[in-house]
């Protein structure tokens, strides 16, 4: 790094120099100033069809690793597997009166919420353009909007959980829907800010809108509607019936085996 000199006077004892990228004190005295002006904060995004793919590989797989941890959780909470579909699931019978039971229920939205912040981490100014878009993938995936859907049309994990402390289920749906767009507005600031093409708004509102679309009308009309006609509907591994997890871990794969395409969205 090419470091220019800009003073030969001293600052009590210590010398002024300026870089284009980083400011610190140095360790033997040295002043260097930070310049954020030149570093390009925007990226034009671009959606091929293997972006696309990829992109809902990690959209389903997001799915189903929140419906894993409330399973999971609830196995470990109360002892045993309870019932699930695509969307909808359950703790065993004799978990009702578990006083722990509604951490399985909290667990979901908790995993979403770190995933989503996980992806706003990758947004900052020093990550590389392979790193943004994976970040920004990364919080889309995770279906944000389904987190408001929810509450906005009378249910949700969320609800559920503030319910069991409050006891009122409309002022529980409004403390919800405070509360997650408390916790998902500056990710999503991120990414619109992100965003550099034509039709900002537009782009921005693609993302949000589209991946629920695309879950609902595959994971749980088709999927769902596969599973409820009996197919593969037996339970298996990870207290799923083996269609579940016949389609976790295609997805998975899917996702392992072109995950480098998600950089196609910066690509340019």
């Amino acid at each position: 790094m090419t470091i220019k000199h800009l003073s030969l006077n001293k600052l009590f004892g210590r010398q002024v120099f300026q870089t284009a990228n980083w400011s610190c004190w140095h360790p033997l005295g040295v002043i260097y100033e930070r310049q954020y002006n030149n570093l390009k904060i925007e990226m034009k995004l671009k959606l091929t069809p293997k972006y696309i793919v990829t992109f809902l590989a990690l959209t389903f797989l997001m799915h189903e690793a929140h419906e894993i941890v409330h399973t999971s959780v609830g196995r470990i909470v109360c002892g045993a597997w309870g019932t699930r579909d695509f969307n909808v699931w359950g703790t065993c019978e004799s978990c009702a009166a578990n006083p722990f039971e509604i951490l399985s229920t909290a667990a979901g939205p908790i995993f979403t919420f770190i995933m989503i912040w996980l992806g706003s981490s990758l947004l900052k100014q020093d990550k590389t353009e392979n790193q943004k878009a994976f970040g920004f993938s990364l919080i889309f995936a995770n279906i944000p909007f389904g987190r408001i859907f929810n509450p906005i049309f009378g249910g949700g994990d969320e609800v559920v959980v503030v319910d069991s402390i409050l006891h009122n289920w409309e002022l529980s749906r409004l403390v919800v829907l405070f509360l997650i767009f408390l916790i998902i507005t500056y990710p999503l600031f991120k990414t619109y800010k992100l965003i550099e093409n034509k039709y900002k708004v537009g782009w921005f509102l693609g993302f949000l809108i589209l991946p629920i679309i695309c879950d609902l009308l595959i994971v749980l009309g088709v999927m769902n509607t596969i599973l409820e006609k009996g197919v593969l509907n037996n339970y298996w591994i990870l207290g799923s019936p083996i269609l579940v997890t016949v389609w976790t871990f295609s997805v998975l794969t899917i996702y392992l085996l072109t995950r480098k395409n998600i950089f196609e969205l910066t690509k340019k």
